[in-house]
Formats: structure tokens, C-alpha cells, sequence
């Protein structure tokens, strides 16, 4: 299924609402982090992190700031991808709490992901959540799929005391968190959407991208059974 990214610039916020803290971000600056995309960092990084091909999934690492946030996934396959962070993970989750957040399991087996990775394919994870005043803040972590490691060990995957996390429903789910609130409701000012079979245009300016969503299954069974225990 595929839906349209509506990426919207956000003047610079006092404070950041979340850090990703593993795979490493490329790079980390609040004042830049409503710039799409990847929080203006816009060059991929010379040292990717390298994840395990054998183990078929991506563990992701966030730390919150704000109490209540609506989060999504995405990846950009290529070396230097640009804007082009067209497969969604895990539908939108909106999320409670203030402190680390882990998701140790996301899925990115074939079945999953609808193609085949390889040994030495290069990618970028972008982690989106909503913003203050609508639009969204955006970090990236540039990654290398590789056969010589058979598990993925994340310096840290575990959540905070009182941190929870469920999938929004209905079009939620397939709304990117810049677009949504952490109840799954549309941010004010942000883009309105008309589908028409499994595509969606933007009535209003800025860059879409064209996004191709993970094969979820039962909508929301992957990311709970994903969530990391405590």
C-alpha cells in the first residue's frame, strides 16, 4: 500500500522532543531537527552501523522528551538516498511518557518488507515525530545490512519506567507522525489528504514522497510484539 509523505517546515522549537540513540544518529541539532530530512543533516555518514542480515530485524532506540508524542519509522534504501524514505516500518504509534523507548524487533524479512536485502546494502533510518506547532522533527541513522554478524547488540534497549506506546487506528496508523498527534489526531494546519484507491495526494505545498508500507499483518500485532521488556 502506498500513501504521500506531506514534509513540512516547522520554525526551530526551545527544546528537542526526542534523540535516537541507537543505530547512532548521523547527527543531532533541536534547532535543526524540524529540517527534513534527518534534522538537517543531510549527508549520510562514512560510519554506518552495521545490522545483522541473519537476524531479520532492526532494534531502534529512542529517548523522549515530550510527554506525549506520536512516533513513525521509515527507510531509505541506497547510499546517499536524498528524500527518498519510502518504506514505513511500523504503523504510527502515539506514545506516553517521558524517557527511553525501544522497539527490538522491527521486522525486515522479506514477507515483511515485500523485497530482499543483501550483504553490503547500505540504508538510512528516519525516526519522525510530530511537532509543537505542527510538522515534524526528524533524525536519521545510517546503517549497513552485513552477513558477518549474526545478532544486533544496541548499546542500550530497554523502556523507561511509565513510557507506553500503542499503534493509532484507522488512517492514523498510516499517517506520518509529522502529520498526527500523539491520539492520532491531525495536527492543526497539517496537510488534508484524498485517497483514491491505495494512493493519496496533498492538497497543500511541500515535498511528498511516496511511501510503501511493510507488510503489518493484524495492525499493531508486530510493534507490540516488538516493545522491549522492562
Amino acid at each position: 500500500m502506498r500513501t504521500a509523505l506531506i514534509l513540512s517546515p516547522l520554525l526551530p522549537i526551545a527544546a528537542a522532543h526526542f534523540t535516537l540513540d541507537w543505530p547512532p544518529a548521523r547527527g543531532f541539532d533541536e534547532d535543526k531537527m524540524p529540517t527534513f530530512p534527518c534534522g538537517g543533516f543531510g549527508t549520510p555518514s562514512s560510519n554506518r552501523t552495521s545490522i545483522a542480515l541473519a537476524a531479520s530485524v532492526l532494534p531502534v532506540d529512542i529517548t523522549f522528551h515530550h510527554s506525549e508524542t506520536s512516533v513513525s519509522y521509515l527507510l531509505a534504501l541506497g547510499s546517499s538516498p536524498g528524500e527518498n524514505f519510502n518504506i514505513t516500518l511500523e504503523p504510527t504509534l502515539g506514545a506516553h511518557g517521558l524517557g527511553e523507548f525501544c522497539l527490538p524487533n522491527i521486522p525486515l524479512d522479506s514477507k515483511s518488507l515485500g523485497l530482499s536485502l543483501r550483504d553490503g546494502q547500505n540504508a538510512t533510518l528516519q525516526v519522525v515525530t510530530d511537532g509543537d506547532n505542527g510538522g515534524g522533527l526528524y533524525a536519521c541513522a545510517d546503517i549497513v545490512f552485513s552477513s558477518s554478524i549474526t545478532t544486533n547488540t544496541p548499546s542500550s534497549c530497554k523502556n523507561n519506567t511509565g513510557v507506553e506506546a500503542t499503534p493509532l487506528s484507522g488512517s492514523a496508523a498510516t499517517r506520518i507522525a509529522n502529520e498526527s498527534d500523539a491520539s492520532g489526531a491531525a495536527q492543526t494546519g497539517s496537510a488534508t489528504t484524498s485517497s483514491s484507491g491505495s494512493f493519496a495526494t496533498s492538497t497543500s505545498q511541500g515535498a511528498a514522497v511516496p511511501l510503501q508500507t511493510a507488510n503489518w499483518g493484524i495492525l499493531g500485532a508486530a510493534v507490540m510484539g516488538s516493545l522491549a521488556v522492562l
